[in-house]
């Protein structure tokens, strides 16, 4: 992960948790809530950064997706020419093989043959 990542991920969590202990240390206290609306500009601000961290880390995950389905469509492609590569090798091969004869039909006498090549039937006859 690239250090402004890591940055703005640990911002983000140091956000968290000062708002969680803000919170759980003066939810009893009516007086500490009535203090922190004469501090609300600083709570606004405070806002804003927390806005921007998590505009942030969506960008970069929009990003990581978008590389990601890059990757993806690059890799399918990949694929299919190593696919139509093998296809073409398999098919050369085919062709470059010589169909197989009948042995059988070698050893017939030469009118045999010339009919047309060698049957079963016509040794049940």
């Amino acid at each position: 992960m690239k250090t402004f990542k890591i940055i703005v991920y640990s911002a983000l969590l140091i956000f968290h948790i000062t708002a969680i202990v803000i919170i759980s240390v003066g939810r009893d206290d009516l007086n500490f809530l009535l203090n922190l609306f004469k501090n609300m500009d600083l709570m606004m601000y405070f806002a804003y950064l927390g806005l921007l961290l998590f505009i942030a880390i969506l960008f970069f995950e929009w990003r990581n997706q978008q590389n990601l389905e890059n990757e993806h469509e690059a890799h399918s492609k990949d694929v299919n020419q190593l696919k139509a590569k093998l296809y073409d090798q398999k098919e050369s091969e085919s062709t470059t093989i010589a169909p197989k004869t009948n042995p059988a039909a070698e050893n017939l006498p030469s009118s045999e043959k010339s009919k047309g090549g060698y049957n079963k039937e016509d040794d049940k006859s």
